[in-house]
């Protein structure tokens, strides 16, 4: 993660290999689900198969966690009876699709515009890094990173990579 960091501030490329996202969703729940378990929060997860890209793991694992770790402190906070983290992988013309989508009480209006800027936080203990450095790495495997309101409460981040050609 550190020689990740580093690369990224001297706009180095990317180590990269191809990789399924789904054993990379697979890792980073193995690394978050006690803390999800802990907070009574549900995760539904819907895999398709053959989601290779090429990226760097370590990388795409980074953003994942932070964007998981996201959803878990907004449904910490939120009094919603049945709380729930959808996790979906899928292929869509060439592209590789990862969702990650909570229905906590979703961000304000007013911090949407600026959410990936370095130093824009909701957190009272936020740095304004997460976001932010979640998009660079996304940018920088060639892909791209979009937040989504949801209509009945919560938040939708959209990772869209290249699709690794068969």
């Amino acid at each position: 993660i550190i020689q990740s960091l580093r690369s990224i501030f001297n706009d180095e490329n990317p180590n990269t290999s191809p990789i399924d996202l789904g054993d990379i969703v697979q890792s980073v729940l193995q690394i978050t689900t006690p803390e999800i378990s802990r907070r009574n929060i549900n995760i539904k997860l819907t895999l398709a198969s053959k989601t290779v890209v090429l990226a760097n793991a370590p990388e795409i694992q980074q953003v994942m966690l932070n964007l998981l770790n996201n959803a878990i402190q907004a449904l910490s906070s939120s009094e919603q009876a049945s709380k729930e983290i959808t996790v979906e992988t899928s292929c869509h013309a060439g592209k590789v699709e990862l969702a990650i989508t909570d229905n906590g009480p979703g961000i304000p209006k007013e911090k949407q515009a600026k959410l990936f800027e370095l130093t824009s936080s909701g957190k009272r203990s936020g740095m304004g890094l997460g976001l932010w450095l979640c998009k660079q790495i996304v940018m920088r495997n060639r892909g791209t990173i979009t937040h989504q309101s949801i209509n009945t409460g919560g938040t939708r981040f959209v990772i869209k990579l290249p699709g690794e050609p068969a």
